[in-house]
């Protein structure tokens, strides 16, 4: 089984228990209701790149917004993370890490249009804008 996750089915074929990001959210359309705004509000800060793999991503210079959902997830989820050379602590973030020296993550699980649209997100994802400048 080459580490996957799964059992053969009577048939030999696998079956799968994964639960694998997506960066496609056309199945769960509260998902990408959430995504767009989000993804219309980056795009007004300035010129960034996107990129879609198993994560959407957008980057300046580098790269500062991820956005995910999993494949088994219910509609309504959004994942992201928002790298920034500082921790920020805030009640609305789901959890901050540091990822290496001056490198934290700042993880958000958005579950409404009034968290895809409210000003603390908007702040945090403008100051990752704005660290993936410098």
């Amino acid at each position: 089984m080459n580490g996957a996750i799964g059992s053969e089915d009577s048939g030999g074929s696998m079956t799968s228990a994964s639960n694998k990001m997506i960066s496609d959210f056309t199945g769960k359309p509260t998902t990408q209701s959430f995504f767009t705004a989000i993804a219309e509000y980056t795009a007004s800060l300035g010129q960034v790149a996107k990129d879609a793999k198993a994560q959407v991503s957008f980057s300046v210079n580098r790269k500062f917004l991820w956005l995910w959902a999993y494949e088994k997830t219910a509609d309504g989820t959004l994942y992201l993370n928002v790298t920034l050379d500082q921790k920020i602590d805030d009640p609305h973030f789901h959890n901050v890490s540091q990822v290496s020296t001056n490198r934290w993550n700042h993880h958000v699980e958005v579950k409404s249009e009034v968290t895809a649209n409210s000003d603390w997100l908007h702040d945090l994802i403008r100051q990752g804008f704005e660290f993936a400048r410098r």
